[in-house]
């Protein structure tokens, strides 16, 4: 993954409040929730690939717009 995906799958999932923030430790990258659970960026990037939230993001889009 390069820093650019990170980036990106970084504020994919803050959009689609997945999460709230992001820190890293003993060069280790965690990323929280709204309930302040703490989870590696390796574990949350294999259960949500870039992929992942870019349909997500999608899907969240579609159900925004209103029907004509």
């Amino acid at each position: 993954m390069t820093p650019s995906d990170i980036t990106q799958s970084l504020n994919l999932a803050r959009a689609l409040g997945l999460i709230v923030s992001s820190r890293i430790i003993n060069g280790v990258m965690y990323v929280y929730n709204a309930a302040g659970q703490a989870k590696p960026w390796d574990n949350f990037a294999a259960e949500y690939p870039l992929e992942r939230l870019q349909a997500m993001a999608t899907r969240a889009q579609l159900r925004q717009k209103p029907a004509h």
